[in-house]
């Protein structure tokens, strides 16, 4: 199987090479990577975790460069084989090759290709080689795009640390039904917030009572010998 992609990063190729061969900066693309040491000069060990599909399982994985010279535009060009194995699953052996390409647009951005052959054998053979393909893409699409964000990170080009301004929680408070009533009532101007709780209460069902019809009409006769009275004195 052969998969193939490209990425840019805004950094200078001499800068990109360089971190390509910093070890800090390679587990640190890695995730789930336990442990990444170089035995030898071009030759590593690496223990990771791969918790994507039919790949999901613990790795040990050695590799060594094959070839690093420049292609034909002098352009840097590096060939590392490596062998990916982990117990119950089979394994998987391949090559894979990056090149770092100057953007023609932009002297400090950098055009990282790469194209990655694999072979596996085990029961991971008897998969289907379009899930293999697929699971193989997504670990290395996520490990390049770590990278780029790595290195921009180490020269102050992205943000290298958690945000620090934390999400703003939004409360729903429910009112129950028992208060919906309650809630819709005026406040008591005429008491200055004096009473509250259950005289409040009290208050509001006197105030809310209807005036019966006897009260109306000694109301009114009281206010009829009133204007009697008044017109007598004055006559």
């Amino acid at each position: 199987m052969e998969l193939n992609d490209a990425l840019r990063v805004p950094l200078a190729p001499s800068v990109v090479r360089d971190a390509l061969e910093d070890i800090a900066l390679l587990r640190a693309s890695f995730d789930h990577c336990e442990s990444f040491v170089e035995l030898t000069r071009g030759e590593y060990a690496l223990t990771l975790t791969v918790p994507l599909g039919p790949l999901r399982a613990r790795y040990d994985v050695r590799a060594h460069v094959a070839s690093e010279q420049g292609d034909a535009q002098g352009q840097p060009r590096r060939t590392l084989n490596f062998k990916a194995r982990a117990d119950g699953i089979g394994a998987l052996r391949g090559q894979i090759e990056i090149v770092l390409l100057p953007e023609s647009d932009d002297a400090n951005a950098t055009r990282v290709e790469y194209v990655l052959w694999a072979t596996a054998t085990g029961p991971l053979a008897e998969l289907p080689t379009r899930q293999i393909e697929n699971a193989l893409h997504e670990w290395a699409d996520d490990f390049f795009s770590e990278f780029c964000a790595v290195v921009q990170a180490k020269h102050g080009l992205a943000p290298n640390r958690a945000r620090t301004t934390a999400h703003r929680r939004q409360h729903v408070f429910l009112r129950p039904a028992s208060l919906a009533g309650t809630a819709k009532r005026p406040p008591l101007q005429h008491l200055g917030g004096a009473l509250t709780g259950r005289a409040a209460s009290a208050v509001h069902q006197r105030e809310s009572s209807p005036v019966p019809v006897w009260a109306w009409a000694a109301m009114i006769v009281i206010v009829a010998l009133l204007l009697y009275a008044a017109r007598w004195f004055n006559g």
